[in-house]
């Protein structure tokens, strides 16, 4: 299926001038410009106007565009799934991974790794932080990505490039919320025990962010109502947002709502950000670009701190990494 002409019209249209075109293209000017020339004899039409040395699709042309455009990306996906078929697995990695901040990490590296390794499989095992962390122990996955509070553990490795604030999200009718910055890259910073006789929304037990919470509640005296437990942070926003209670969240959970403000913690406590391997697992060239990928996404979080460890610095130096310059339109 021959469509290189088809390309042809597209840059010109991209580029609006046939020099762009075909320093983009690889061909000469003159081929180029008598390409159109013949193609425009042929439909007895004209594709461009010429105005100020630009080339403007007419009417037309944007017809004619607009079927290159398809008939290119009918090819483009048609052959790839012949090759999906051709296509033999050599190999698969698993990877565990919670259903939100996890899976979307790695929906996000996807294409860069599978550009590199076509042929080998990735299989996403979703779990919250306690089933993650046996998974990894149990060796029924071979990378999970995840948070820890401590990075040295007795049977886990954990590689991290990044951590994050934990903060307090509160509604908006507490008689608190009004000190609260609206500013959510300058927050307002706050004793936790001033929200001492405050409802409490929790997240679940065994989560790091929860296991947190509970050494912060130990440290500070403080023994909360909690009135609620979950796991997921899309559900904890939803439940301050109607006015349920106060509650600890990683940064990266925080979004512009008029029913929620945040507070920074003072002392400040935070999460790392981690990919954990079974410990003394050897690992593979292949795992190593997955981990690198994932650490190098990780450094482009805006609400992310770098904090490297000196095997994360290792292993992204291993690799060229790609550019991360689409923003995140989610949280975590």
């Amino acid at each position: 299926m021959n469509t290189r002409q088809l390309t042809y019209i597209i840059a010109i249209a991209e580029k609006e001038s046939l020099s762009g075109a075909a320093a983009e293209l690889g061909v000469s000017q003159p081929a180029l410009s008598k390409y159109l020339a013949d193609l425009e004899k042929e439909l007895n039409t004209e594709l461009f106007l010429r105005h100020k040395k630009k080339l403007l699709l007419t009417a037309a042309g944007r017809i004619y565009v607009d079927a290159a455009k398809k008939i290119v990306s009918v090819k483009e996906q048609t052959y790839q799934t012949i090759s999906s078929l051709s296509r033999e697995y050599k190999g698969t990695i698993t990877v565990g991974a919670t259903p939100l901040r996890g899976s979307i990490a790695i929906a996000r590296i996807f294409p860069f790794f599978c550009k590199r390794y076509p042929n080998i499989n990735i299989a996403i095992k979703e779990s919250y932080m306690a089933g993650l962390r046996q998974a990894v122990i149990d060796q029924s996955v071979d990378i999970a990505l995840g948070t820890c509070i401590d990075l040295d553990s007795p049977d886990i490795l954990h590689i991290s490039a990044c951590e994050e604030d934990l903060v307090l999200g509160v509604p908006v009718f507490h008689h608190l919320a009004p000190t609260a910055s609206r500013d959510l890259d300058h927050l307002t910073t706050v004793d936790i025990r001033e929200f001492k006789d405050s409802p409490f929304l929790m997240g679940g037990r065994g989560s790091t962010i929860r296991t947190l919470a509970d050494s912060i509640f130990k440290q500070t005296h403080m023994n909360p109502t909690v009135v609620y437990e979950s796991n997921n942070n899309l559900v904890l926003l939803n439940m301050i947002q109607s006015g349920a209670g106060v509650c600890l969240l990683p940064k990266s959970a925080m979004k512009p709502s008029d029913h929620i403000v945040y507070f920074s913690i003072r002392p400040r406590y935070f999460l790392n950000l981690s990919i954990m391997f079974p410990k003394n697992h050897v690992l593979s060239e292949e795992e190593r670009y997955l981990t690198a990928l994932v650490l190098a996404s990780d450094c482009n979080h805006p609400r992310y701190r770098l904090n490297p460890t000196p095997m994360a610095k290792q292993i992204m130096d291993e690799f060229p990494m790609p550019e991360f310059t689409d923003e995140f339109p989610f949280t975590f």
